[in-house]
């Protein structure tokens, strides 16, 4: 009887336009309905967004609500699933906020900062607000002019507001749909850049309706004396979508009296309320689920969004939970009240008490505040600071090598910012119950930690001040790296991983081996570098000319630390061997990846061989380990672009042009190596002779 119901009060849509137009995220329950009256909650914004179509900067006011900062800890604290994992809320309004407008906060003309969390509160509470908010940074202002916008008053690259692009929605959808079409490699700039614009403002019209169904309020009104219809609710003039869920039974129950005895007009009355309580859930945004669901986390790992408990009313013998219908009404209390921030703050106290409790009854609460601590303490942005400090010192520290003070503050600062870094890797690893390395952003941060870790203990060994030099120099490209790697990325950085890493042993083995192999092989491959600059710059300049001892020191390190790369990378390899057996049933498919890691072994091989059997010696040993760093960054990150094998799964954005870069400058170190052992040898035949 209650799909009956539902049936008949379907609210109905004509002629909607189809989701590959509008290149919707459909998300959880964005399908059918949902859809359909998204869509049209866009095309309402489009029509509203007229008003403002010919306005220029300054034009409009921006209103900004202050919120207290005591609602702001709250509101971070809310817990939240999103992208397959628990986190708060304010990692959720970061990371929502960084890929539409490439930071963290919102600058706005007069130069005050909002935050991501200050920004998304006002999104979903203060959306006809936030609408104003010049968040979505257009780099190439042809994108503007491809969907039919003025931009007078505007920079080539500069942002816009959602009221500001609105006019354009149609045609920007139209484009996005069309150039979405098309294999990403092969699109344009421009077209790259109105498929992301598109999936902007797409994703933040799901935001912005976060809170709809909240906003539902409907006035039940019964004409004649047949109060039943009326008696269902505490306040019919107020009816919220609580409510309805709350007593959705005896909504069906009452209906189908009051359509069997003839009362059709109340029958109506009350499928209305219905209808348009769902309506609310539709347009409601489901990029995230807020809701724990009561079962244990191994029953039920999918958190609920209201469409989900309105799917599951209609689940014969289904029972609304006090905590959920709570849930629900703080929800509703937060609109009710958002004109009233200490109301306001009572709402939210207490919505953030019950969804707190839920989601630690399921034991999945315990790292929230951990990751609030992790994200407020920036320890990978003061361990970034520290090192570009290190890097300065360091620069002193040769001009003026008789200072003692130079080399200490050097060494101290280094110490203090790989102690940052290993704490946020450590913290990382608690937070996300994973070992230190499980994506590439992590893999960066430990290749950064353990470049400056070998650093130190080297340093401490032999004194020379280079590999002191080297780790204030590697820590700094490390984190700068890494931090690219968020602004190129604009993901979480705590993503959940994909199925075939789901497994914390071989993360724990195969994959901490081989980075720790690769990045070692790297290292090795700098201090090569060192060596063959030194040997140049003595030519040239007289740097440590004839200084043997000197170059003697760097080439023991180089050889040193490629040794216990070749080990860890070929230890690394065979544990990959045996998780491809585990996984994929064999142990060897000749996949690129696995190729490349091959590559790496034998070439690591092949020089220490060639060491041995006196093929090369000191200068032809550095200038194959410097050559054998493109072969590790081909095999680690180079293969990723082919875009074919079982590890295509890699991140590849942004990174090619960082790889030939690399490659060329290690070419061309290895070359002025070259040139610089025939000049020697000439200069010593010359002296014989």
């Amino acid at each position: 009887m209650a799909s009956l119901f539902l049936h008949h009060h379907r609210p109905r849509v004509v002629d909607p336009l189809p989701d590959e137009a509008l290149g919707l995220h459909k998300g959880r329950g964005g399908q059918g309905m949902k859809a359909f009256i998204h869509e049209l909650t866009l095309l309402a914004a489009l029509a509203g967004s007229v008003l403002f179509s010919g306005c220029t900067r300054g034009e409009v006011d921006v209103i900004r609500p202050e919120w207290p900062e005591s609602v702001l800890e709250l509101a971070a604290a809310l817990p939240v699933q999103d992208g397959g994992r628990i986190k708060p809320f304010q990692t959720y309004a970061d990371f929502s906020l960084l890929p539409l407008n490439g930071k963290r906060k919102v600058v706005f003309a007069d130069k005050v900062k909002m935050s991501g969390m200050e920004w998304l509160l006002n999104t979903i509470v203060f959306p006809e607000y936030a609408d104003d908010y010049e968040v979505f940074l257009v780099r190439d202002s042809a994108v503007i002019d491809a969907i039919g916008l003025p931009r007078e008053g505007k920079k080539k690259s500069d942002r816009y507001s959602f009221n500001e692009l609105m006019p354009g929605f149609r045609r920007l959808s139209q484009l996005g749909d069309q150039y979405g079409r098309i294999e990403q490699k092969d699109r344009d700039t421009i077209q790259e850049q109105i498929v992301l614009l598109a999936s902007n403002v797409n994703h933040y019209s799901y935001l912005r309706g976060m809170l709809e169904f909240a906003r539902f309020s409907h006035s039940l009104e019964v004409q004649g004396d047949d109060e039943r219809a009326l008696d269902i609710f505490d306040d019919p003039k107020n009816v919220k979508f609580s409510d309805v869920l709350a007593n959705l039974g005896r909504i069906v129950e009452v209906h189908e009296e009051l359509r069997d005895s003839g009362e059709d007009a109340a029958a109506g009355a009350l499928g209305d309320t219905f209808t348009s309580a769902v309506e609310s859930v539709a347009v409601t945004g489901v990029l995230a689920a807020m809701i724990p669901p009561p079962a244990s986390a191994a029953e039920e790992a999918e958190w609920l969004t209201p469409q989900d408990l309105l799917d599951q009313a209609f689940v014969p013998g289904w029972t609304l939970a006090e905590e959920h219908l709570r849930a629900l009404r703080g929800f509703e209390g937060l609109v009710a009240s958002r004109e009233d921030f200490h109301a306001f703050e009572r709402e939210l106290s207490a919505l953030q008490g019950t969804l707190s409790a839920l989601a630690g009854a399921r034991g999945e609460y315990q790292e929230i505040p951990l990751e609030l601590h992790y994200y407020k303490g920036k320890y990978v942005a003061n361990s970034q600071v520290l090192f570009i400090l290190s890097f300065v010192l360091m620069a002193f520290m040769w001009l003026f090598p008789n200072t003692k003070l130079l080399y200490r503050g050097t060494m101290l600062a280094v110490i203090v910012a790989m102690g940052y870094l290993i704490a946020a890797i450590v913290l990382r690893c608690i937070i996300r119950g994973r070992p230190p390395v499980s994506t590439l952003y992590e893999t960066i941060l430990f290749v950064t930690a353990g470049w400056a870790l070998v650093s130190v203990v080297t340093e401490f060994i032999n004194r020379k001040r280079i590999m002191l030099s080297a780790g204030a120099f590697l820590g700094m490209l490390g984190l700068f790296l890494a931090n690219k790697y968020e602004l190129v990325d604009k993901q979480d950085t705590m993503p959940s991983l994909v199925a075939v890493l789901d497994t914390n042993f071989w993360l724990a083995t195969h994959v901490t081996a081989i980075t720790a192999g690769y990045s070692a092989g790297l290292l090795a491959a700098l201090i090569s570098s060192l060596y063959l600059l030194a040997k140049l710059f003595g030519l040239l300049f007289g740097f440590k000319k004839g200084d043997k001892t000197f170059y003697r020191n760097i080439a023991r390190m180089s050889y040193g630390v490629l040794c216990f790369a070749l080990i860890f990378s070929l230890v690394g390899t065979i544990l990959g061997g045996i998780w491809a057996n585990d996984s994929w049933g064999r142990f060897w498919g000749w996949d690129p990846k696995e190729n490349g890691a091959l590559l790496i072994v034998i070439s690591q091989i092949a020089i220490l061989h060639a060491r041995m059997g006196g093929y090369l010696r000191q200068h032809g040993l550095q200038m194959a380990t410097a050559f054998a760093g493109t072969v590790i960054a081909f095999s680690w990150f180079g293969v990723n672009l082919l875009g074919v094998g079982l590890h295509s799964y890699g991140f590849t954005n942004g990174i090619h042009q960082a790889l030939w870069t690399y490659y060329f400058i290690q070419w061309g170190i290895v070359a002025a190596g070259g040139v610089a052992l025939l000049v020697e040898r000439r200069v010593a035949d010359a002296l014989k002779a």
